[in-house]
């Protein structure tokens, strides 16, 4: 009888180190760009919308002169790239990177055609990083409607009242400028400049029409969209940990098993939605433990952020940002791996909390090469 009780105690005990030393989970909901799922349109020059006449004058300084330029005069400035990243809308991205600060420079036909930027390294004036949200509602003209004339074509764009604590639209003479301000602090997280054919073929604001028959036509997707999803996922890699050095965190590295698992959602969450629209039935999703299940490290705890419907990364960093749950994941200082998956207009990030002595045993076979 006395044995009996002794195995019922070890297994008891057994399920009780299981039960609390297994790794924690948190699946943050997906985040979506409402702007997308709003009715859009286009109105001619007929429709009598007028054009918005009281641009600012273009600044006469800072990073947003190049935008209109060639990318060879933008080169002589800053030298040559990190790296040079495939885009949608034809666009290129010349990546530019410092602990100071992160630049990315977008050339279509030979000419930078928008420029986004963050960090005290870069001269965004008339703005700067890390600006006080009631300087910039200070100097700024504000206002909820911007209205585009492009050919026959008008385009009125307007602001909701989360954009305009979030997401500012500034219009210069042939520049706009895009404030990703963080609503967290009520900082000025980056800025991003652009000219008028990448804001109306990027549309990141809800539109009106007075023609509501009118529709947006479906963007040309890239040739290379493969190429296109990895450099997307190089830039928010580049971004969060560009976020973290801000906040004092360390950075996070890479872990292949992570990103893999992280594209696969992104695909399947793409195959749902257009399931979905076909009404065909689709599976149900897995769990973000199921689907870690290839990590062959041991981690204590793992976290996901997702988002869909954004053209470019620094969209998705900024929203997360925003959002109290994503953002905390991002600045949580436990996590030390990451892996990243975009298809599309989703994006996934996957964190884990990796023990030392894993990141230890990794370097061993190194370490005895340098002895």
């Amino acid at each position: 009888m006395k044995a009996v009780i002794r195995i019922g105690v070890v297994i008891l005990v057994i399920l009780l180190i299981g039960f609390y030393s297994g790794p924690s989970f948190q699946e943050n909901d997906i985040l979506e760009n409402e702007s997308f799922t709003t009715e859009t349109g286009r109105n001619s020059q007929d429709d009598n919308i007028p054009a918005y006449t009281d641009s600012l004058t273009r600044p006469k300084s800072g990073v947003s002169v190049y935008v209109g330029r060639s990318a060879d005069e933008f080169k002589q400035e800053w030298g040559e790239p990190d790296r040079i990243d495939p885009g949608k809308f034809g666009q290129s991205w010349m990546v530019y990177k410092d602990e100071d600060y992160y630049l990315l420079a977008a050339i279509k036909d030979q000419k930078i055609s928008a420029i986004f930027a963050m960090g005290a390294g870069v001269d965004s004036s008339p703005y700067y990083s890390g600006q006080p949200v009631d300087e910039i509602y200070r100097f700024t003209m504000i206002t909820t409607e911007i209205f585009v004339e492009d050919g026959d074509e008008s385009y009125q764009f307007e602001l909701s009242e989360q954009d305009l604590h979030s997401r500012l639209l500034v219009p210069y003479d042939d520049l706009y400028a895009q404030l990703l301000i963080d609503s967290a602090t009520n900082r000025l997280m980056g800025v991003y400049y652009m000219d008028k054919e990448t804001l109306i073929s990027q549309r990141p604001y809800d539109e009106a029409a007075d023609d509501q028959s009118a529709s947006e036509p479906e963007p040309d997707l890239p040739q290379n969209l493969d190429e296109v999803n990895r450099a997307s996922e190089e830039q928010l890699f580049d971004m969060v940990n560009f976020i973290r050095n801000e906040n004092g965190l360390e950075e996070l590295e890479r872990n292949e098993e992570a990103s893999n698992a992280a594209r696969e959602y992104s695909i399947s969450m793409d195959l749902e939605k257009t399931n979905a629209e076909a009404e065909i039935e689709t599976e149900e999703s897995s769990s973000l433990e199921q689907r870690l299940a290839e990590v062959n490290k041991t981690y204590e705890s793992a976290a996901e952020n997702t988002a869909y419907q954004f053209d470019i990364a620094p969209s998705v960093v900024h929203a997360w940002m925003n959002s109290p749950e994503h953002r905390n994941t991002i600045l949580d200082e436990k996590y030390t791996h990451t892996g990243l998956g975009v298809y599309g207009l989703y994006y996934t990030q996957n964190f884990l909390e990796i023990k030392p002595s894993e990141n230890e045993a990794a370097f061993e076979p190194d370490q005895e090469k340098a002895d």
